[in-house]
């Protein structure tokens, strides 16, 4: 500890001096990259706003003159067909005679048809323009719909007309054409919003009707919103009455409005346009916010960014070359913990003595006796398992092996041959066999799948004899799995658990099937027979067990109890133990009938390759 002291008061004090570069770094980092970061953004943000508002005043005066030349289009158009329909000599005929009171109501009637006629020559479906013609008798017709919803007896309520005061002007103009703002309540019985052209219908000396021609529908709504993709909001007058004005224009909403005074008023906060058509009473003024000009600059502002962090990246490789001597060695220290695997954990190639720091120095030295203590500790956690798995296996192994002394079967069997009994003689005889396969040494504990199949045809040799016709029996194995190392005795339980389930009443005759085969690298054995099968409470019982041995195996907890089906128990347990992750088998009474096992393995991979 005392030793230790003045280690760490060095490396404390050269820790504070490190902070110190570091404190120095940063303020040149902030000088030689920040300051030159700001004046290009301020320079490039100018430029861009300059760029950004022409742009943006280019798109203003454009959408103010393409509007201007639209809106006096339609105008034009209106104008024509209101001046069409009152040229047309039976139109004015019809109205002069549906006004007149010394005509019939068959002649008014005819008049009335004649009108409408006229009207729906202009077809509102095609168009999108809206004629309706009206008159103080209450008349009223339109080409919407070819004027089905109205007929010669149908007539605008009592003093309706007094609601709308372009009415007056019109009486007095002399058939002057007026256009409405837009609106949806510009003429009787018309409720969608509409831009119109209204004038009188007069016979010489007084008015006989009223005709407005309407534009409606997708028409008007992609005309009022032309300037919608650059936020560019629009006032429409005509001889400085506002016909229309989008919402977000500012001011109040209609009146009359001077367009070189809105120039003067808004300039310092937007951007304004002012068109007016030739010859045109229309004027059209256009507005962006200068609000907008900001936000694209800022959405724009990316490039501007990109542009000074290069900067800022450039000099911060300026400031790593003067740093990397610092940082060299304690990158080669991170390189060397994350190569660090348990293989190389006895392995100390770290070079202290090249270290120039010793800070770094200690580290590289505590590093190592890190690894050191890792390695004993790894190495007796992996000797310990070893030493168990052992031991776990060789007590499983003598749960399963019977003891019994084939020599004296040998004995049992030379008496029987004395007395001319060879059913005596041939079952001890292959009794001892099995027997001798069964009883092994610790180092023999293993055997081929060969080896396990002649063991287990042996065995149900010796139980034909006892069954004789009753039992038949079939094996048949490919040749690659049968050179395939496995554990000693792992088929005969199985075989042997049949012989416990396999009769009863209904089940006198037993037939038995061993196959096995090697595909995709693995290895597979299947049991079946067509005996009764395992109680279904039995087998459910048996997998339970199986389930709870497998769970200690792999835990090496203490050795297991005795139970029933140990043989099969403690075969599973062992082949798991052997095979680990790679071992999977069923357990099941086959649909058929009788009880039917598999096996499954990795072909040449084990629990552990050297013997245990």
């Amino acid at each position: 500890m005392k030793a230790g002291a003045p280690c760490r008061k060095d490396s404390l004090h050269m820790m504070k001096k490190k902070g110190s570069f570091l404190s120095k770094l940063l303020l040149t980092y902030s000088i030689a990259a920040l300051l030159p970061l700001f004046c290009i953004t301020a320079v490039l943000f100018r430029l861009k706003w300059n760029a950004t508002k022409q742009e943006m005043q280019s798109a203003v005066d454009y959408t103010g003159e393409l509007l201007g030349v639209q809106l006096e289009s339609i105008r034009n158009t209106m104008s024509f067909i209101s001046l069409d329909l009152l040229s047309n000599e039976k139109f004015l005929t019809a109205a002069k005679g549906l006004n007149d009171s010394e005509s019939s109501a068959y002649e008014n009637a005819n008049n009335y048809s004649t009108l409408a006629r006229a009207i729906s020559s202009y077809s509102y479906s095609s168009s999108s323009y809206r004629i309706v013609f009206f008159s103080d008798e209450g008349y009223f017709m339109t080409n919407e719909g070819y004027n089905r919803q109205y007929n010669y007896a149908y007539r605008l309520p009592q003093g309706s007309l007094e609601a709308f005061d372009w009415i007056n002007t019109a009486r007095t103009n002399y058939g002057k054409e007026i256009l409405l703002p837009v609106s949806d309540v510009s003429v009787p019985n018309v409720d969608t919003e509409s831009f119109s052209l209204v004038r009188s219908v007069r016979s010489p000396g007084r008015v006989i009707g009223f005709l407005a021609v309407q534009l409606t529908g997708e028409n008007l709504t992609q005309l009022l919103e032309t300037g919608g993709l650059y936020d560019i909001e629009m006032m429409l007058l005509c001889d400085d009455k506002v016909l229309y004005q989008s919402s977000r224009f500012p001011g109040a909403k209609g009146g009359a409005a001077d367009p070189d005074a809105l120039r003067e008023t808004l300039k310092d906060e937007y951007l304004v346009s002012v068109s007016r058509p030739q010859n045109s009473p229309l004027c059209v003024v256009t507005i962006a916010s200068k609000n907008n000009i900001l936000h694209k600059n800022w959405e724009d502002f990316a490039i501007t960014g990109v542009t000074g962090f290069s900067v800022a990246i450039l000099t911060f490789l300026v400031i790593c070359v003067f740093a990397h001597m610092m940082s060299s060695p304690l990158t080669l220290f991170t390189k060397k913990m994350q190569d660090t695997t348990v293989q190389n954990l006895s392995e100390d190639s770290l070079e202290i003595s090249r270290v120039p720091f010793r800070e770094i120095q200690i580290l590289y030295a505590e590093f190592s006796k890190m690894r050191r203590r890792l390695d004993v500790m790894i190495e007796n956690e992996i000797t310990l398992k070893t030493l168990q798995s052992k031991e776990r296996l060789s007590y499983l192994q003598a749960q399963i092996n019977p003891h019994f002394l084939h020599n004296t079967l040998n004995i049992i069997g030379i008496m029987g041959a004395d007395v001319g009994d060879d059913r005596i003689y041939d079952s001890c005889q292959m009794l001892s066999q099995v027997l001798k396969y069964a009883i092994t040494e610790k180092e023999s504990s293993f055997a081929t799948f060969e080896e396990e199949l002649e063991n287990t045809e042996r065995y149900l040799q010796l139980m034909k004899l006892r069954f004789e016709d009753k039992l038949t029996f079939k094996i048949e194995c490919d040749e690659e799995i049968r050179r395939q190392k496995t554990l000693r005795i792992i088929l005969q339980p199985f075989v042997e658990n049949i012989f416990e389930h396999a009769f009863d009443p209904s089940h006198t005759q037993l037939a038995i099937e061993i196959w096995g085969c090697v595909r995709n690298g693995c290895w597979y054995i299947s049991i079946h027979d067509n005996g009764a099968g395992m109680p279904e409470d039995a087998l459910l019982k048996m997998k339970e067990d199986i389930h709870e041995m497998l769970q200690e195996a792999a835990a090496l907890r203490a050795p297991l109890r005795e139970n029933a089906n140990i043989g099969i128990k403690n075969t599973l347990v062992r082949m798991s133990l052997y095979y680990g992750n790679d071992f999977r088998y069923t357990i099941n009474n086959a649909a058929a009938g009788g009880f039917i096992v598999t096996l499954e393995g990795k072909v040449g991979e084990s629990f552990e390759q050297s013997e245990i």
